[in-house]
């Protein structure tokens, strides 16, 4: 079969939360509160993390199924057969981590409106407009976050129907030139959101960091 290039966007790099191990005592319960829902994002947001690993790997042994997939010719078309229905089955595992992100993400949310809660109720006037911004920037980076969930989805659904058509004997060349095409596009929006995200979790962490400074609180960070 004649070469084409198909883009994948391998090991999505997406920045994990900074965890902040914390001491000291704060004097206002809205801070206080704040600052512990804070904390539980982080850790309701560890498989996220775990998933984006596993999906890493995923979509690095599913791109060399596609790489020896379109080195083969019509004589060799069982072996086709056979590469693309593994492909097809890492296409449904790398789904169920993007699921498994997703639930994580959705769970952090609702902590976050709970922590949203708490702004409102801070008196210090300093400390509440530092709470905002801090709030601010999660919001941004949920919203790339659900974009890019979104876009990822839509892209491993066009991936299983390339794989589908490769089984194909009549595939036609432009059919399968379509059907590449549509995927680049799509990972092209992934990669936009996914590098969104991670400048908003860049700017978030400093803001974060910031805000417990300002606050009282000792930090010693611990990479996670």
């Amino acid at each position: 079969m004649k070469s084409f290039k198909k883009y994948i966007l391998f090991g999505l790099t997406v920045l994990c939360t900074v965890v902040f191990l914390l001491t000291g005592c704060m004097s206002k319960d809205p801070v206080q509160t704040l600052h512990e829902s804070l904390e539980k994002i982080v850790e309701l947001e560890k498989p996220f993390r775990k998933a984006q690993k596993s999906l890493k790997t995923l979509e690095q042994a599913e791109g060399k199924l596609y790489d020896k997939m379109i080195k083969l010719n019509m004589d060799e078309f069982k072996q086709m057969i056979k590469l693309s229905n593994k492909a097809l089955k890492q296409a449904e595992k790398r789904q169920e981590h993007l699921d498994l992100e997703k639930e994580s993400i959705e769970k952090a949310k609702k902590e976050f409106k709970r922590a949203q809660s708490m702004v409102k109720e801070i008196e210090d006037q300093k400390v509440k407009k530092k709470a905002k911004n801090l709030i601010s920037h999660m919001e941004k980076r949920y919203q790339a976050y659900d974009q890019f969930n979104k876009d990822y989805q839509k892209a491993i659904h066009l991936d299983k129907q390339l794989y589908k058509l490769m089984q194909n004997k009549q595939l036609k060349l432009q059919d399968l030139e379509k059907q590449l095409k549509s995927i680049n596009e799509k990972y092209n929006e992934v990669l936009k959101q996914n590098v969104a995200f991670n400048d908003y979790t860049t700017e978030y962490n400093k803001v974060r960091k910031d805000f417990y400074k300002d606050c009282g609180f000792d930090i010693k960070e611990k990479s996670n």
